[in-house]
């Protein structure tokens, strides 16, 4: 087992590969009378289309499949183990995103216990036709609630308008059409293909002993007849530079009208670190542009153009690349307009010195705060890890920030000839 000590924020992190695969990290904290633990596979509702083991040819899997394996994995031939778990003071969860499943608990008591519970829960999966297709009544009911929310409506019609075939504009969950298209037969394809300890990591954070908690999982691990995993072949998207539409409006019966902007970068394929470091610098960016602080929030803010619901985000994963900004507004055309040309004013002009002082100061301590909390660091350590970076890196790579590089980052970003504006209107209005 290595450790590694991360001196400016005082954490030791303890790290192993088991034999099988499985990488493992424990992270104590020490007092702390919470335990949180995460088993997470690296496979997220864009792996639709890869290579199983043991093939040459791909296969594409109905969209949804990993959120649908997801709520299969807490079903056993007994029933679900959600009461195992609460009988021993743990509260067990999961969720999906693009790119990852997680599986995790949270527990006061019994974390040896638990530990081995969440481990055998996913290492055991149960599922026949009868139960997959008793499942897709409650996930389509899930499905058509979030499409009835405007704010999820507005984002899936950006996310459709800014790509051509990449999956990042489906749902998570997938559509009501695609998961009554799923078989017993696509989960475990996509188990054997993506549930191998080899692609997957499992953390732990609380007040644990490093090696007796190691010693525990090994234990546990080795007894499993694991072959050594073959390479995962995703397919790739092929998706164009330009944007599919430039312009899309809904017509709904909502109270307050919605308007989103948003831009699609190209990926940065250069590395993991620069991607990350090109992720905080964007934020930066925005804050500094866009922020509550900032005299352009204050002015918008004055004439009626944004509520307190304006909101920005910028993704920058391996496949896919945009920024958005959102609000709800009837002034559509005004608050396209002064987006763009607060962009432009900052491509131009650059950023303030000290501005970025105090927003790097911001950002450094709520990252620095958020490590007090043990679902932060097992959440946010997994999407790095995944991402190729350690967490505990970041506050090395804000520090490397700099007033050019910020500006660097936005100039190379921005392209205003692939946009998209994308409204939520009322029906009636």
């Amino acid at each position: 087992m290595n450790n590694q000590y991360f001196e400016q924020i005082d954490e030791t992190v303890f790290e192993e590969t088991l034999d099988n695969g499985l990488k493992v990290v424990v992270i104590p904290k020490k007092g702390f009378s919470k335990t949180y633990v995460t088993y997470t596979t690296h496979f997220g509702s864009l792996d639709h289309s890869f290579k199983p083991h043991q093939s040459d040819e791909f296969v594409t899997v109905p969209d949804g499949v990993a959120h649908f394996l997801e709520h299969k994995l807490f079903e056993k031939e007994e029933g679900d183990v959600f009461s195992s778990f609460a009988e021993h003071d743990a509260q067990v969860n999961a969720f999906t995103t693009f790119d990852r499943t997680s599986y995790l608990f949270s527990a006061t008591g019994h974390v040896n216990d638990n530990i081995l519970r969440l481990l055998k829960m996913i290492e055991s999966p149960y599922f026949t036709e009868k139960t997959v297709e008793k499942e897709k009544g409650i996930i389509a009911e899930e499905i058509k609630m979030y499409q009835e929310q405007p704010n999820y409506k507005l984002m899936f019609q950006t996310l459709g308008a800014l790509y051509h075939h990449h999956p990042v504009q489906v749902d998570i969950a997938g559509t009501v059409d695609s998961i009554y298209e799923i078989t017993a037969e696509d989960l475990h394809l996509s188990y054997e293909t993506f549930y191998h300890p080899a692609n997957m990591v499992l953390i732990i954070v609380g007040d644990v002993e490093p090696e007796a908690t190691m010693d525990l999982i090994r234990e546990h691990e080795n007894k499993r007849e694991m072959n050594e995993m073959p390479p995962i072949t995703r397919k790739p998207f092929n998706e164009p530079q330009t944007v599919s539409q430039s312009y899309v409006e809904t017509k709904m019966d909502i109270v307050q009208e919605k308007s989103m902007i948003a831009f699609k970068f190209v990926p940065n394929t250069i590395s993991d670190k620069v991607r990350v470091k090109n992720d905080i610098e964007m934020m930066i960016a925005l804050d500094l542009m866009l922020g509550e602080q900032t005299d352009f929030y204050q002015a918008l803010l004055e004439q009626d153009i944004i509520d307190d619901s304006f909101g920005y985000q910028f993704a920058n994963e391996t496949t896919y690349s945009y920024l958005i900004m959102a609000v709800s507004t009837d002034q559509h055309d005004a608050f396209k307009h002064a987006i763009f040309e607060e962009l432009r004013k900052h491509i131009q002009t650059g950023f303030n010195h000290d501005d970025l002082e105090r927003v790097r100061k911001q950002t450094l301590g709520e990252i620095i705060s958020s490590l007090n909390s043990p679902e932060y660091i097992a959440n946010q350590y997994t999407k790095f890890y995944f991402e190729g970076v350690n967490l505990f890196e970041l506050i090395d790579i804000l520090e490397s920030i700099t007033v050019e590089s910020v500006h660097d980052t936005l100039t190379s970003l921005i392209d205003f000839d692939h946009t998209v504006e994308s409204r939520l209107v009322k029906k009636n209005g």
